[in-house]
């Protein structure tokens, strides 16, 4: 269901900004009307395609820069309007990047919060950026998160880098055994066609399902790739369209934290911002249902949204923050074992800040792990098809040499 960010007026002169869930547009004014809300201002949120995201990429550069530069402003005590305005007029980068940034102080000049106005702007701020500055906006440390989100933005750049790094020779080694693969196919397998076709000699079975396996694509290739090209593009968007929905997004995440190595890299990335997110709120004493309530409309994922929902129905039913977590069935023992002695000493909110980097270190060393085994698994394979093709060539030689 489509979301609209807006701005209101109450009985009481106080302006009111939120978001909400509605049909179209008219179905949202009139809901807020029936809460005795005067519309001000109402704008669809907007989501980005991944088709625009792959075609113009913002460089995260540029937004780590950009929020390190707000986050110093805003700490120097200058107003939040004279700062976007400057950051807007002076910004480096593409017009992709430098117009939305424009465009943002307009929103914050017409009413709108700051993650409101970046959340309108999906093409350069990212939901963590987002619900990282509604928590700032709540706890009334804006600076201080911007600032810790222009730090873990730029981890997460170095990490990218890092991974891509780690990715380079295996992918040259697959691109080169790819080649060597399109060149057997094209050239030595039409080759041994003609060397053995006349010839009453067994083949064994390497070179049996070489050939086999090139008459069937030279035969079928362009007939099967044809006949499943448009089942798969409607396949893709009807996908693409469910994994949209909240029911959707729910079982996509719950299905890539089950992935083998990446799946644990995404679940540790989504406790560390869970815990971070918590303890900034805690340490600005936001009572802790104000704050779980904050972070089920800021947390980036569907199933952190969700577990946040319901340690908020736990802890208001009467049971502690660890009590919550446990029922959960997202987060480890080792952070139920340390949120339980954290609150046992009154004071939960460091713990929860070595929980988050605890888990930013597990990811780190998880991508040195990924790096130092995926170098022999991928040699490990190109050895194996290389032993193939060799098999599939010299044994029949050696066949015929033998009936000779």
């Amino acid at each position: 269901m489509p979301e609209f960010s807006f701005v209101a007026r109450n009985r009481k002169g106080l302006d009111v900004r939120g978001e909400i869930e509605a049909r179209d547009q008219p179905t949202a004014v009139r809901r807020l009307q029936a809460d005795d809300l005067t519309v001000l201002r109402l704008e669809q949120v907007r989501e980005l395609s991944w088709f625009r995201r792959l075609l113009q990429p913002i460089r995260s550069e540029l937004v780590v820069l950009w929020l390190g530069q707000l986050a110093v402003m805003l700490a120097a005590g200058i107003p939040m309007l004279r700062c976007l305005e400057a950051l807007a007029s002076g910004a480096a980068g593409p017009p992709r990047f430098r117009k939305p940034l424009r465009r943002l102080a307009v929103d914050v000049q017409s009413g709108y919060s700051l993650s409101q106005a970046m959340r309108l702007a999906p093409e350069i701020f990212p939901p963590f950026v987002v619900g990282s500055v509604r928590v700032g906006e709540v706890s009334g440390r804006l600076a201080e998160t911007l600032s810790n989100c222009a730090a873990h933005l730029d981890k997460e750049h170095l990490y990218s880098l890092k991974l891509r790094a780690a990715l380079i020779y295996p992918t040259t080694l697959l691109t080169c055994a790819g080649a060597l693969m399109a060149l057997c196919f094209t050239f030595m397998v039409p080759r041994f066609l003609q060397l053995f076709g006349d010839v009453q000699v067994e083949l064994p079975w390497p070179t049996r399902v070489l050939l086999e396996t090139s008459q069937f694509l030279e035969a079928y290739g362009p007939v099967v790739l044809a006949t499943l090209a448009g089942p798969l593009l409607f396949a893709g968007w009807l996908f693409n369209r469910w994994a949209r929905t909240a029911p959707g997004r729910w079982h996509l995440e719950g299905w890539i934290m089950r992935l083998p190595w990446y799946g644990g890299q995404v679940r540790r990335r989504m406790l560390a911002g869970y815990f971070r997110s918590l303890a900034t709120l805690l340490r600005s004493s936001v009572p802790l249902m104000v704050s779980l309530d904050v972070l089920v409309h800021s947390l980036d994922g569907e199933i952190l949204r969700a577990t946040a929902r319901f340690q908020q129905a736990a802890v208001g039913q009467g049971a502690t923050l660890s009590t919550g977590m446990r029922r959960s069935g997202l987060f480890p023992p080792l952070a139920l074992e340390m949120m339980r002695i954290g609150e046992e000493t009154g004071n939960p909110v460091p713990m929860l800040e070595r929980l988050a980097d605890f888990f930013d270190e597990e990811m780190t060393r998880g991508l040195e792990l990924l790096s130092r085994l995926l170098e022999p698994v991928v040699l490990l394979v190109l050895g194996v098809g290389v032993a193939f093709l060799l098999l599939a060539a010299f044994l029949p030689i050696y066949r015929l040499a033998e009936a000779f």
